[in-house]
């Protein structure tokens, strides 16, 4: 398994808006797919992650109409197009993209968990203030998943 380097969630949401411009929910669905559902982020993950894109001037967001329905349609920008080029010439990130091609792997369980804490990790670090209330919550629900962890290792050790 390779190592998780922060940012290479960012990459995978930009190589998929290479081939065409997506909805988030298309997104999700093509992640999905790929990954024989192994790895499929909330959507309370994803569409941060695309105001932070669409902020940072990656990528753009142009609404459409599905009857009354609003749809926001992302697509890459020239700015999108050059990072992701950056991007693709990493090892760790090109080793992600074959393994998306190649419609992922078993096991992938791990890395789908280690996708989601990274990017926790990522927006906890880009995100200012110190609400004591909310830092408290965020630290109950670290400790109950802790707790699950340990429970789990200890059923795996055989205790």
């Amino acid at each position: 398994m390779f190592k998780r380097r922060r940012g290479l969630f960012k990459g995978v949401v930009l190589y998929l808006l290479k081939s065409k411009p997506l909805s988030g929910y298309e997104i999700l669905k093509e992640l999905s797919r790929l990954t024989s559902g192994k790895f499929v982020p909330s959507p309370g993950t994803l569409y941060p992650l695309l105001s932070y894109l669409e902020a940072e001037g990656l990528i753009e967001a142009r609404e459409s109409y599905v009857g009354r329905r609003r749809k926001k349609i992302y697509a890459l920008t020239a700015a999108g197009e050059k990072h992701l080029a950056k991007l693709m010439d990493d090892e760790e990130f090109r080793s992600i993209i074959q393994m998306l091609e190649g419609g992922g792997r078993e096991g992938d369980l791990l890395a789908a968990v280690r996708d989601e804490l990274v990017y926790i990790d990522e927006v906890f670090d880009e995100i200012e203030g110190n609400d004591a209330e909310v830092l408290k919550e965020m630290l109950a629900l670290l400790k109950r998943l802790e707790e699950k962890v340990e429970a789990r290792l200890k059923k795996a050790l055989g205790g």
